[in-house]
């Protein structure tokens, strides 16, 4: 399922990513979200019923742009192993160069409103979730260990985060030679 949109509700969540990495959740209210689009607050209500609407819609929105970034640059008939380690890569470099999407995931992930909905993401299968359909995928080809998906999904994406986390802080960047380090780390961690 693809978000239909409009330069108008594209201007808004570009609007809101700012304000929410620099003034959080509560210190976003839409008018400021509305002065900040240059729209009337009455267009943003035209497109998001609440604040939670606009919220969660711009986390599918961010969600949508880091998945077609991540993985449809990946060759799917590469080998799965070869697959995991420049799907991680992606991942690693897309938070690097996007990191207003990389603070509003961080933020959306430990907040009420992710957990509105994370029972959800892991029940339902759907387009979507590409990176759950990714690791089952590697589950069912015997590569991966047959673990929770949950679990397989925190080792990813807890040291892609992790790394990310150091390089912002250290204002550094990670070298191919690191990436490849980390990843096969992984890998070595979670292959069968």
């Amino acid at each position: 399922m693809n978000i239909q949109l409009t330069e108008k509700k594209e201007q808004i969540f570009i609007s809101t990513l700012k304000l929410i990495n620099t003034f959080g959740f509560h210190g976003s209210p839409m008018s400021k979200i509305a002065k900040d689009a240059d729209v009337a607050v009455g267009s943003i209500y035209h497109y998001f019923p609440s604040k939670e609407d606009l919220i969660l819609e711009l986390y599918w929105y961010c969600k949508e742009i880091l998945n077609k970034k991540v993985f449809s640059t990946v060759d799917t008939t590469l080998p799965y192993e070869v697959r995991f380690k420049e799907t991680w890569r992606n991942l690693v470099l897309y938070y690097l160069d996007n990191l207003q999407h990389f603070g509003f995931l961080e933020q959306f992930y430990g907040s009420p409103f992710y957990e509105g909905i994370r029972k959800n993401i892991f029940q339902q299968k759907s387009e979507r979730n590409v990176l759950i359909n990714f690791m089952d995928e590697g589950v069912k080809l015997k590569l991966l260990k047959d673990l929770n998906v949950r679990l397989l999904i925190s080792a990813y994406l807890g040291v892609a985060i992790s790394l990310v986390r150091g390089c912002l802080y250290e204002n550094t960047k990670p070298t191919d030679e690191e990436i490849d380090i980390m990843v096969d780390i992984i890998w070595n961690g979670v292959k069968k």
